[in-house]
């Protein structure tokens, strides 16, 4: 699992996610407001970026992440799962980041990179 959670607020463009993505090296960024995780609205992944913004022609620094985000509720998993379980998720909903949950909370993201690092 991976924290800290990377966020931009909703009224951020794609243009900003993809800088806040490049500085921490990460291929997904939350919309919440004000920063809170407990109010997360969404996820912009960078596939999701390619697909409805640059494959679509449109200017990353005119388009907000919330015209792309997947928006909330999102799949999500217990802090306390385990690793097959995350899987078995990650396949069955088609996604490749999975936001885990404690008490209602956000607290962390796991990738299928993530995953793959327990493969022996």
């Amino acid at each position: 699992m991976k924290y800290p959670i990377i966020t931009v607020r909703p009224e951020a463009t794609v243009l900003d996610a993809i800088k806040v993505m490049a500085h921490e090296g990460k291929g997904c960024v939350l919309v919440a407001k004000e920063g809170l995780l407990k109010e997360c609205m969404g996820i912009v992944t960078t596939t999701q970026i390619f697909r409805r913004v640059f494959a679509a022609g449109l200017n990353p620094g005119t388009v907000r992440v919330t015209e792309i985000m997947t928006p909330a509720p999102l799949i999500t998993i217990g802090l306390n799962a385990t690793t097959r379980e995350a899987a078995e998720l990650m396949i069955s909903h088609c996604i490749r980041r999975l936001p885990v949950v404690e008490n209602g909370a956000l607290v962390g993201i796991i990738s299928s990179k993530d995953l793959l690092k327990c493969v022996e």
